[in-house]
């Protein structure tokens, strides 16, 4: 596993080259600040990569190192993109995942405003960082039990635990066909979880997201994680899944497969 870890203007400077205006997951904006012209900006990123010698002058001109080439490519121009986004107070944090044909880069920003790329050996590592970092549980016994209901039920069931009618949310996905025990964990989860967040997969074409799947993942106090995403389509049919990381792992994993695949038939 390698790992760079680089400013913001050294990111927008390597990224002028690759012509890209926008990456998947996190914009433009967090390369390019408003309050300082781009020349200006680009300058500075182009200095900080000189002194580490991260970008090398030749006689034939400027040439970046093998791994800024390679993190820049698999950013401009990825297949598909891990998004993974965990709520932290009022705030979100964010990871994305970009995967090439030979290349599955990680990308997180730090408090001070640094990013930090780490290039994974396979995907598997890749899916199960993500599912760590929205608050999947470890505990891999924790998979199987699942309910399958519609959009508007569910949306229902969520605003009885948020108001804090617990029993009746309990009560909802009991008559969904959920066990009594599996209902009170669900409902703990939606009504009080300690940890909360996002998974989706983007897959892309010429650095657009063409389709995406989206998976909620709620941890409770217990430690007891439910994913929630639909089937088919954005509209559902939706599925609660008792889940962990070794499970969504899984799941992802055949998801990104199946998406693959299909597109190279």
């Amino acid at each position: 596993m390698t790992s760079l870890h680089m400013h913001p203007a050294e990111l927008a400077y390597a990224f002028s080259y690759s012509k890209t205006v926008d990456v998947v997951g996190w914009g433009s904006d967090p390369f390019q600040p408003s309050e300082v012209e781009k020349e200006e900006w680009y300058a500075r990123g182009a200095a900080r990569l000189l002194e580490i010698e991260r970008l090398i002058d030749t006689e034939e001109g400027r040439r970046f190192t093998e791994g800024v080439t390679s993190a820049v490519l698999a950013l401009a121009d990825p297949m598909v993109v891990l998004l993974a986004e965990r709520k932290v107070g009022d705030g979100l944090r964010r990871m994305t995942v970009h995967l090439t044909d030979d290349v599955i880069l990680g990308m997180t920003r730090d408090k001070s405003g640094m990013f930090d790329l780490v290039q994974y050996a396979d995907l598997a590592a890749a899916v199960a960082a993500c599912a760590g970092f929205v608050g999947a549980a470890l505990d891999p016994d924790q998979a199987g039990a699942r309910i399958d209901t519609t959009q508007e039920a569910l949306a229902g069931i969520k605003a009885q635990a948020a108001s804090g009618d617990t029993d009746a949310a309990a009560g909802s996905l009991t008559a969904l066909g959920a066990s009594p025990e599996d209902a009170a964990s669900i409902t703990r989860a939606l009504a009080k979880p300690v940890a909360a967040g996002m998974l989706s997969i983007l897959h892309c074409s010429a650095n657009t997201t063409l389709h995406a799947e989206p998976y909620s993942v709620l941890t409770n106090a217990e430690h007891q994680t439910w994913a929630v995403f639909p089937l088919g389509s954005l509209k559902g049919p939706m599925v609660v899944e008792h889940s962990s990381v070794p499970a969504l792992t899984a799941r992802i994993l055949v998801s990104v497969a199946a998406r693959l695949r299909d597109a190279t038939a």
